[in-house]
């Protein structure tokens, strides 16, 4: 206690910030490791699960295809009921090679080769292909695997992985084939055959391979379809093995990552870590003095100031208990107090007219400061929630308090009427990242050109209009998307486009908003709207649509079409002005 206090101060300040700083080192070290090897195997198993969901839709496609192609469509009964000769230029024959070599078309770099196999009624077999290709004539066709199920009338959609090929066009050495079948139509059999190109499985997954991260495809008999380069050393356990399956193929993916890359990286930050705590340490040590001689230097100055009250300056009192320099300053206001004290009665009217008056300037202080408390109430609030999501990792939460602060912080703080393209395109993205967290499976697509960010647009014209595709147009149980594109239409406007696939507008509805949308002024909107339109829909495209009007007059404002997807188009005319700092405000 009889410390001097900037001793006091200083040993405070230094005890508790070097407390915390070997704390936070400390727990850093403890729990580091794991979770960074965590977090590592957790963006592994992401990427390749994506990898897997890719070429498994992309297998998907190919066999719904050929399932169309073979089974529903004409094609395939034509295919079967061709009458087709020894000879090649028969229509029929021609019709049979475009339809083949039309598919392989569609997926040349999936698909190396798709040929038909025909025995017809009288038991002779027709080998159908796409003329392009070249077929090698010393491989025997009638010893492959898919040739034994067709002769027994079996249907197997994926073969074992081989390395049967007919053609010279055929580049994998392992492949597998997919296989299609049709038997007894008008005393026919039939057989789709298409073979796959292998390089398909590795470019699904060859960028995510390295050195630290193997990768395999088994087939469904334990057999490899893809193996990442170099493998990794069979004796060593260090490995962490993870799996991923194919749903629709059944195949499955395995990947392994070398533990001891993610304890490498763990070593390198340690040295980081290391410089980061000494100059932490270091740069604690300064403040610690910065801050105590500022906190002393006040009460040496309030000191020098009563050693003045002692001379006739009778404006301050300090009382004190402390034998420090905070007690020499009591001992010298004790002295000013027995000087004063006659003096109390003569400047207590003055003292209470004083009192008064800063009490009336404290309480306009504060109605001042309540005036600001919602809005910061609300900001706080909001952060408090994101730094608990951070602490307790709750990434969901983080990003969606973060995205409604910024939601709200445009919306009442910035009092403009204009603003750029690009600042009312950040404020749709977080409303698409807060609507995201509701509605995980509607698809959004901004695709607006950067050279049009810097043109002006009224604020909050995007989100409105974006808020009625999730709450009007996406009311159905189906998959639905919406785009947001936009152009230059001329030398002096530009286009904001909005479309979706969503439950559309009836044509009455759509008339009836665009005789509203052709009034030359919005005084001429009639004093009760259709009842059709008196909905949040309609009302929130007038309003969006009328200030665009007032701010900027004809031909601007809002258009509405039916689009080719079922749902509407929605398109904002708007003028080419670029933004100017410091322009219109509310």
């Amino acid at each position: 206690m009889n410390r001097s206090l900037f001793t006091k101060i200083f040993v405070s300040i230094s005890l508790v910030s070097m407390i915390g700083v070997f704390s936070i080192a400390t727990v850093y070290q403890i729990y580091f490791k794991d979770i960074l090897i965590g977090n590592e195997i957790d963006r592994v198993q992401r990427s390749i699960n994506q990898a897997a969901l890719n070429l498994d839709n992309q297998l998907k496609r190919i066999v719904n295809d050929m399932y169309y192609f073979f089974e529903y469509s004409e094609t395939g009964l034509d295919l079967m009921k061709a009458e087709i000769s020894d000879i090649k230029t028969t229509e029929d024959m021609l019709n049979a090679y475009k339809v083949l070599e039309a598919f392989q078309m569609r997926y040349s770099g999936d698909v190396e080769s798709i040929f038909l196999i025909r025995k017809d009624e009288d038991g002779k077999e027709r080998f159908l292909y796409d003329p392009r290709f070249v077929r090698n004539e010393a491989i025997d066709y009638r010893t492959h695997q898919w040739y034994y199920n067709f002769t027994r009338k079996q249907k197997a959609l994926w073969s074992e992985l081989t390395k049967e090929h007919i053609f010279y066009q055929d580049r994998s050495l392992h492949s597998v084939y997919l296989t299609m079948a049709k038997y007894d139509i008008d005393g026919r059999d039939g057989m789709i055959v298409i073979r796959l190109n292998a390089k398909m499985f590795g470019d699904a997954f060859h960028l995510l391979a390295d050195n630290d991260l193997y990768i395999e495809l088994i087939h469904t008999t334990g057999t490899k379809l893809f193996a990442s380069f170099p493998p990794k050393p069979e004796e060593s356990a260090d490995w962490i093995a993870m799996t991923a399956p194919l749903e629709y193929s059944g195949f499955e993916v395995r990947a392994y990552v070398d533990k001891q890359s993610l304890l490498d990286k763990v070593m390198k930050i340690k040295t980081f870590r290391t410089v980061v705590v000494a100059a932490v340490f270091m740069i604690t040590l300064v403040i610690s003095i910065l801050l105590s001689l500022t906190l002393v230097r006040p009460i040496r100055k309030l000191l020098k100031l009563m050693r003045h009250v002692e001379k006739g300056d009778f404006d301050v009192r300090f009382p004190t208990k402390y034998k420090d320099e905070i007690g020499t300053l009591g001992l010298g206001f004790s002295k000013m107090i027995a000087r004063v004290s006659e003096l109390i009665q003569r400047v207590y009217v003055v003292g209470m007219e004083k009192m008064e008056s800063e009490l009336q300037q404290k309480e306009a202080t504060i109605k001042a400061m309540q005036n600001q408390i919602n809005p910061h109430f609300l900001y706080n609030t909001l952060e408090t929630i994101n730094c608990l999501a951070i602490v307790h990792q709750v990434p969901s939460i983080n990003h969606m308090s973060k995205a409604l602060a910024d939601f709200f912080r445009y919306s009442i703080e910035k009092q403009r009427i204009e603003v750029t393209l690009g600042e009312e395109l950040e404020h749709v993205k977080t409303y698409l990242l807060i609507q995201a967290e509701r509605y995980p499976d509607i698809e959004a697509d901004l695709s607006i050109p950067e050279h049009l960010y810097d043109y002006s647009i009224i604020k909050l014209t995007l989100q409105p209009l974006i808020e009625n595709v999730y709450y009007h147009a996406f009311t159905g149980e189906r998959d639905y998307f919406f785009t947001v594109s936009g152009y230059e239409e001329s030398h002096a406007s530009y286009v904001i486009q909005i479309e979706d696939n969503g439950e559309g507008m009836g044509e009455e509805q759509m008339l009836s908003m665009m005789d509203l949308f052709r009034l030359e002024d919005v005084k001429e909107m009639p004093e009760t709207i259709p009842v059709h339109l008196n909905t949040r829909h309609g009302i929130g495209m007038l309003n969006v649509h009328f200030r665009i009007r007032l701010r900027f007059g004809a031909p601007y404002g809002i258009e509405l079409s039916h689009s080719d997807w079922g749902g509407l188009i929605v398109r904002v005319r708007l003028p080419r002005i670029l933004h100017q700092e410091g322009g219109a405000t509310a």
